[in-house]
C-alpha cells in the first residue's frame, strides 16, 4: 500500500526527472505532496502530452491507477485532486482528449466526477 507521507518519495523513485525539480526547490515542496504533485508532476505530464511520448504516458497512468489500487486514503485523494483535478482544468482541449486515451478505469472515473 502507497502510503501518504511517503507520495514525493515514490513519485521521485518512479519518475527519476523529477527529482532534480524536487531538490532544487526543496524549500518548496518539503512535506507538501500537493504542492509537488500539483506543480511539477502535472507539468511533466503535459510535458510528455506535448512531445508525444507515448511510452511515457502509458507509464504515467498505470502509475496514477496504480496509486488509485494501492494508495491509502489520503494517497487516493491527492492523485485525484492533484493530479487528476488539475488535468481536468487544463485549458489545452487537444490536451485534454490525448490524456484521456491513457486513463485507466478509476483515472476516468475521477476525471468523471470531476463534471459533477
Amino acid at each position: 500500500m502507497y502510503r501518504y507521507n511517503e507520495t514525493i518519495k515514490i513519485l521521485i523513485n518512479k519518475f527519476s526527472e523529477l527529482e532534480k525539480i524536487y531538490v532544487e526547490n526543496i524549500d518548496d515542496y518539503e512535506g507538501l505532496p500537493y504542492v509537488f504533485y500539483e506543480s511539477a508532476f502535472v507539468k511533466y505530464i503535459l510535458d510528455k502530452v506535448n512531445s508525444n511520448d507515448d511510452d511515457a504516458l502509458k507509464e504515467i497512468f498505470s502509475f496514477v491507477e496504480d496509486m488509485f489500487v494501492n494508495g491509502d486514503d489520503e494517497t487516493k485523494n491527492l492523485i485525484g485532486v492533484a493530479v487528476v483535478e488539475s488535468l481536468y482544468h487544463e485549458e489545452n482541449l487537444k490536451f485534454k482528449e490525448v490524456l484521456q486515451r491513457y486513463f485507466g478505469e478509476l483515472t476516468k472515473k475521477s476525471y468523471e466526477d470531476c463534471f459533477k
